[in-house]
């Protein structure tokens, strides 16, 4: 039996429908919130039409991702799986179950990530490595002439894994924040997300605190759709919170210019 958590602001309905019709078509789903960062009174009454669900207005108001995702989990009765579901995101059962399925086969798996997947059915390259300055720089700052000028689209690549092979099981450092499934008790030791990530990384930072209990995996098998908005590409406003989540995530876990790794890999 698994949980589900859903965080939203502003929510487009059709894509919360999609998802909560994912999650309520799992006959394993025990119960699961939608957590409203603001106040959509048509969010509540979609959350209605899906027994298994409750809505729930943030007690903290608009306090970031990973503090909602925490009042939802605290909200929630005991189970033996919680899952962190984006509202973007839909699936079918069997996604869940191949998820499940991994945990259950070793133990020592704390946290499992699906393969994410566009509507026209290409695959999203969102298994990633700790992240470097000149990873991000290539990837959302600089244009691409530029980036190539300068060889920083290896180090992109090379921090989005596009060497690994995602036909098969890896083990990122960075998991998707998209659709993240965990032990309960591994949710519980890590005490949740990092509450300092308003937005964005705080999904890196999840995972690599999970690698130290164990092991963090990406599942091929675990189809998921995902109708990734790129939101901070299109923000000033949340261009600047990716970058102070970077910043948090470079204080707490070290900064890196180019991964050390990266000299002995080939593209």
């Amino acid at each position: 039996m698994w949980n589900a958590s859903i965080v939203v602001f502003e929510p487009n309905l059709e894509s919360l429908h999609a998802v909560l019709s994912s999650a309520q078509a799992c006959s394993d789903l025990q119960s699961g919130v939608v957590v409203d960062n603001g106040t959509s009174a048509e969010a509540k009454a979609l959350v209605t039409q899906f027994p298994k669900f409750r809505y729930e207005l943030n007690p903290d108001g608009n306090a970031g991702f990973g503090n909602a995702h925490n009042f939802a989990f605290r909200s929630l009765p005991a189970a033996p799986f919680h899952a962190v579901l984006n509202p973007d995101i839909r699936f079918e059962p069997e996604a869940i179950r191949r998820l499940l399925e991994a945990m259950a086969a070793d133990r020592t798996i704390q946290l499992t990530g699906p393969a994410l997947y566009n509507a026209d059915g290409s695959q999203q390259l969102l298994c990633k490595r700790y992240p470097s300055i000149r990873a991000l720089l290539a990837r959302r700052f600089l244009p691409l002439d530029v980036t190539q000028w300068l060889g920083f689209d290896v180090d992109a690549n090379y921090f989005e894994m596009r060497d690994a092979d995602y036909a098969r099981e890896i083990e990122p450092e960075f998991l998707s924040g998209a659709l993240m499934m965990f032990r309960r008790d591994t949710y519980e030791r890590l005490r949740g997300f990092d509450e300092r990530f308003f937005l964005y990384f705080e999904d890196c930072d999840i995972t690599l605190r999970a690698r130290r209990l164990g092991r963090a995996v990406y599942v091929p098998g675990a189809r998921v759709t995902h109708d990734w908005a790129r939101g901070s590409h299109r923000s000033l406003k949340l261009t600047w919170v990716t970058v102070v989540s970077l910043v948090r995530l470079f204080n707490k876990h070290g900064w890196r210019w180019r991964d050390p790794n990266l000299a002995l890999r080939h593209f």
